[in-house]
């Protein structure tokens, strides 16, 4: 498996996996605004692309881990943590954050599992839920 930054070649595969998360309608512009910062990363497994992740390097001066996907027959196979780890490599920040959704145990457990604590949470977004915010200190 090959952790690199997205080609333009590989935006409908990236959609089709970040569709699965988002939904349809939601993945298309958050897909567009990170393609146009350069900060989509996508892991592939030969001619397969199998995960993406999305991040800022924005946001209060820090690293923003904004999506993290991964097609349904690859998880559970290290692919979010590559791909959360590329992100830790190429931070500008010392400072690495995260967030889910509160009922998406899954991304809760593995942001854990990856060493990040809880930071606290944002309350009345459009879906509904909770997102629960996580932060991972870096060495420099």
């Amino acid at each position: 498996m090959e952790v690199r930054h997205a080609l333009s070649s590989d935006l409908n595969a990236v959609m089709g996996v970040a569709t699965t998360v988002f939904g349809a309608q939601r993945a298309g512009p958050v897909i567009r605004s990170h393609v146009e910062r350069h900060h989509l990363l996508v892991a592939d497994d030969g001619d397969e692309l199998v995960g993406v992740v999305a991040y800022r390097t924005d946001w209060f001066q820090c690293t923003m881990v904004s999506l993290v996907c991964v097609s349904e027959r690859y998880r559970r196979r290290g692919v979010a943590r590559a791909l959360v780890k590329a992100v830790e490599q190429m931070s500008p920040s010392p400072r690495l954050y995260a967030s889910a959704e509160e009922t998406n145990a899954v991304a809760i457990r593995m942001l854990s599992a990856l060493g990040f604590s809880p930071s606290g949470h944002i309350d009345n977004l459009p879906q509904g839920y909770r997102e629960l915010l996580f932060y991972k200190r870096l060495h420099p």
